[in-house]
């Protein structure tokens, strides 16, 4: 299949994106929204899936060891659910529950600090799941 993936690292106030090329062999951190509620979360999003095209959209799914889901992975699970009724794209999740230390890992070691731009955090996490999905989708 061809087409953009949507990466998304869903936040109670930021929101990252992360964007594969038609051909699904890059991703690249895309940007960072800020929003109020879902609902402006999935607004924004609708935006983006038809500026860039996307025909797949990918949920970060903060998962934790055992059964009990933690309070933060029910709000990812409502808001994948108002997702879903809004956009006719397949929606996917991943469990992302350490992509934001990687991507705090990733930051200082390009010499960048994170307290100017937080946002850089969420986007670039979104764009390590999406990284660790399109291999898995490729069979690496």
């Amino acid at each position: 299949m061809q087409g953009r993936v949507l990466a998304i690292d869903p936040g109670g106030r930021r929101v990252g994106l992360a964007l594969s090329d038609p051909m699904r062999i890059i991703a690249s951190p895309y940007k960072t929204l800020l929003i109020k509620d879902n609902d402006d979360a999935i607004q924004q999003i609708c935006k983006v899936i038809e500026q860039e095209e996307v025909t797949e959209v990918l949920v970060g799914l903060p998962l934790r060891p055992g059964a009990e889901k933690s309070e933060q992975t029910k709000r990812v699970e409502i808001f994948i659910e108002a997702l879903r009724a809004k956009i006719d794209q397949a929606v996917y999740t991943i469990d992302e529950s350490y992509s934001s230390v990687e991507a705090e890992e990733s930051l200082h070691r390009m010499g960048k600090k994170i307290g100017t731009d937080k946002g850089a955090v969420d986007r670039i996490a979104a764009a390590i799941i999406l990284k660790q999905y399109l291999k898995e989708k490729q069979g690496y």
